[in-house]
């Protein structure tokens, strides 16, 4: 009886998820996109991740989040929004400042916050490694949106 019980049950959970679409994830064949993930940064052993976010749109401006995460637990270590203009680059480095990464820029794109020249957060990491916990990991940059120039209207309105 319990077998036809468990048999039922698979049927009826296959039958529920056979209707479930299944979202793929796919690479433009110009290589730019909407999302990047950057599978890899460190500052262990000396080293230093240099980053280059392009804006390869000639006529709009782009809004575009930022996230480092940790590489034990995926743990969202340090996040910002970068404001490019069009055919924008915006560039910094990750180094290490005592135990903690640090990120590092000269660059003069908005950014919110407005100074994101900071150390890493590590907050969210465990006791045992919460300094440890930022120097390697990965980066996400996301695409938020478009920014389009705005013409003012020379009609007043009423």
């Amino acid at each position: 009886m319990k077998k036809k019980l468990l048999a039922v049950g698979v049927a009826a959970t296959l039958g529920a998820l056979s209707g479930v679409s299944n979202a793929a994830l796919t690479v433009a064949q110009d290589g730019v996109g909407h999302i990047n993930v950057l599978p890899y940064y460190t500052v262990q052993n000396g080293n230093m991740t240099l980053i280059s976010i392009a804006n390869t749109d000639q006529v709009k401006g782009k809004a575009v989040k930022v996230r480092f995460r940790g590489a034990q637990f995926s743990d969202d270590v340090f996040d910002f929004q970068v404001f490019l203009s069009p055919a924008d680059v915006w560039t910094a480095a990750v180094t290490l400042e005592g135990n903690v990464a640090r990120l590092s820029t000269t660059d003069k794109s908005c950014t919110l916050p407005a100074n994101v020249n900071q150390a890493f957060v590590t907050a969210r990491l465990l006791d045992a490694n919460k300094t440890e916990g930022t120097r390697e990991g990965y980066v996400e940059i996301i695409n938020m949106g478009d920014i389009v120039e705005v013409v003012a209207s020379k009609t007043p309105h009423p």
